[in-house]
């Protein structure tokens, strides 16, 4: 049977190792959705109404090809909070809610935490030595609004042994996947390098 070839950004594989709550900025450029991966503000900390002193997520833009040299990522999200926390289906780009926090992303933020993502175009076996950019949609639209499911794939181009490229290959998902072919499902994992919450230098 063919791959179905369909886009679901990164939901952790097997274990899930560690989730923490992170607030979205008012008004976000970027929607936010289920299974995006999302990357850390570390320059605007703040005290947010529902956690207290706290970074927040990036939400200026898509994250680049090689988000390690600028953005360092947190992980996938898990669920999407409105101000209230009341639970939604994601954070729409331009939300303002209290006016402070659009609202609030639960993060799979373990460093060492393996996902599932999709490849949307063909692999060969060299291909599992390489780390992979995140590919979306403009914005990070999500697949539908009703399900707020993430549109990011595993970027098949301009793929390199740079560290700070976020997305490392582990292995095929799924054996009924053809692997050499788009829309196999695959192991992955985030690259230490591109990894908030990796072992700091001088700790």
């Amino acid at each position: 049977m063919a791959n179905a070839n369909i886009s679901f950004g990164f939901s952790p594989f097997e274990t899930l190792l560690r989730a923490r709550l992170y607030p979205v900025n008012t008004a976000p450029t970027i929607n936010i959705c289920m299974n995006d991966i999302v990357a850390a503000d570390t320059t605007s900390a703040a005290v947010w109404p529902k956690l207290g002193a706290s970074i927040m997520v990036y939400d200026a833009a898509v994250l680049g090809d090689t988000p390690g040299d600028e953005f360092l990522i947190l992980g996938s999200v898990l669920g999407c909070f409105d101000e209230k926390m009341d639970p939604i289906s994601y954070l729409a780009a331009g939300r303002v809610g209290d006016g402070t926090a659009a609202g609030y992303v639960l993060v799979a933020d373990h460093p060492m935490q393996q996902f599932i993502g999709n490849v949307a175009a063909a692999l060969t076996l060299a291909d599992l030595d390489l780390n992979y950019p995140i590919d979306g949609s403009a914005l990070y639209a999500p697949q539908s609004t009703s399900t707020g499911i993430s549109a990011q794939n595993i970027k098949v181009t301009n793929a390199a042994v740079t560290k700070t490229i976020p997305i490392r290959l582990k292995g095929q998902a799924y054996i009924e996947d053809t692997y050499a072919a788009a829309g196999c499902r695959m192991i992955c994992g985030i690259t230490p390098a591109c990894h908030y919450w990796a072992s700091d230098v001088g700790i």
